[in-house]
């Protein structure tokens, strides 16, 4: 019996040791000592090349949840790569026209485009978490389409619109049971109340 347990004690070691140093090699793939392409901007994605997706690394555009006040990552460049599950490079023609989309919000709201894309990147998330699936780009552009900062981007008493306000407003009323447009259209003030 004594024998028994020794070599078991044995075998689990060995695997324990196995474990770790697979654990070691996978922490080195995924720290970037993979190669220098996994970190790469691109100008597509991979389903437009039909190779299959490649998980990016963590510190990947198209990772990060935020981009806080120090970043210099652009931030349309930020959103046209969440959207592309890939980083793309500033050239890539989804990142200009995130650019137009975030020139306009910046006229019809007080805050800065990287907070824009912040909230909406966040409203995209807590929608997702809900199961209800909304690009950020259409999310930008029915808010934009809600007419109070108009192309001149000023409200009623001369002052924007706030981009928060209208992300957590939009949020409540498809938490409420509606649908992208008529949660848009009850933000215009064209339909009543969400359903009850």
């Amino acid at each position: 019996m004594p024998c028994n347990l020794r070599d078991a004690r044995v075998r689990s070691g060995v695997v324990l040791a196995v474990l770790l140093s697979a654990t070691v090699a996978c922490d080195a793939q995924s720290d970037g000592n993979s190669g220098a392409e996994g970190s790469k901007a691109v100008e597509t994605g991979a389903e437009k090349t039909g190779a299959p997706a490649e998980a990016l690394p963590i510190s990947s555009m198209a990772n990060k949840g935020w981009l806080d006040a120090k970043d210099r990552t652009p931030p349309e460049q930020w959103l046209a790569s969440r959207s592309a599950h890939a980083d793309l490079s500033l050239s890539a023609p989804s990142v200009a026209a995130f650019h137009a989309l975030l020139v306009r919000a910046d006229h019809a709201y007080d805050e800065t485009p990287r907070m824009i894309a912040n909230r909406v990147v966040q409203l995209q998330e807590m929608l997702a978490g809900r199961g209800m699936a909304e690009g950020t780009d259409s999310l930008i552009e029915g808010f934009l389409s809600l007419g109070a900062g108009g192309a001149g981007g000023v409200a009623e008493g001369g002052s924007k619109r706030r981009f928060g306000e209208d992300c957590q407003h939009y949020f409540y009323l498809r938490s409420a049971g509606l649908d992208h447009r008529d949660a848009l259209a009850a933000l215009r003030g064209k339909a009543a109340k969400p359903p009850r």
